[in-house]
């Protein structure tokens, strides 16, 4: 494939929503603004992940879903993922776990958030600071997961642009086949 070629493919890729994320406006508006095609799907993790196209010359003769290969869980703040950890942790963890077995690759962004935050316990739960910085290094270490703060309006920017760029170096990898 040339260069060209993987340009197209990439402007055919379609974001898979899960259908219980809640409060995602924002998100889903970047999307239409930029043309980027998205659907909505139930997920078994996380909240976005994506479909390829049809990849005929390698293979490939349907849309191929990467959603057991890469998701985005997205929190849409500190306060919403301290009750994760807190009060929801089992049913926080057992996706954590689902993502985990397969093998997958599961970026956690936090919308507005940092450390700094955490340690100045700007979110509104009486979670501890110490056990929410614990709890985040643990998970990163037990489950793999990338933790990622992003600001609110950058979240659709964030979502395609990790999809795109992994789908982008998985062509890559096929062409080098």
């Amino acid at each position: 494939m040339t260069d060209k070629q993987i340009k197209e493919v990439l402007k055919d890729l379609t974001i898979i929503c899960d259908t219980r994320e809640n409060e995602n406006l924002h998100v889903t508006d970047y999307f239409d603004k930029y043309g980027i095609k998205y659907i909505e799907k139930k997920l078994d993790f996380g909240d976005y992940s994506f479909i390829s196209p049809p990849l005929p010359q390698f293979g490939f003769n349907d849309p191929t879903s990467f959603e057991t290969r890469i998701a985005i869980e997205r929190k849409s703040g500190l306060t919403e993922l301290s009750g994760n950890l807190a009060q929801q942790r089992e049913r926080f963890e057992a996706e954590l776990t689902r993502a985990k077995d397969q093998r997958a690759k599961l970026i956690l962004m936090v919308e507005g958030g940092s450390y700094e935050k955490i340690i100045k316990h700007e979110y509104r739960t009486d979670f501890n600071e110490r056990s929410f910085i614990a709890s985040l290094f643990a998970f990163q270490s037990r489950y793999g997961i990338e933790l990622q703060f992003i600001p609110a309006k950058m979240a659709g920017w964030f979502i395609h642009n990790t999809f795109y760029y992994y789908l982008r170096n998985e062509l890559k990898m096929l062409e080098a086949m």
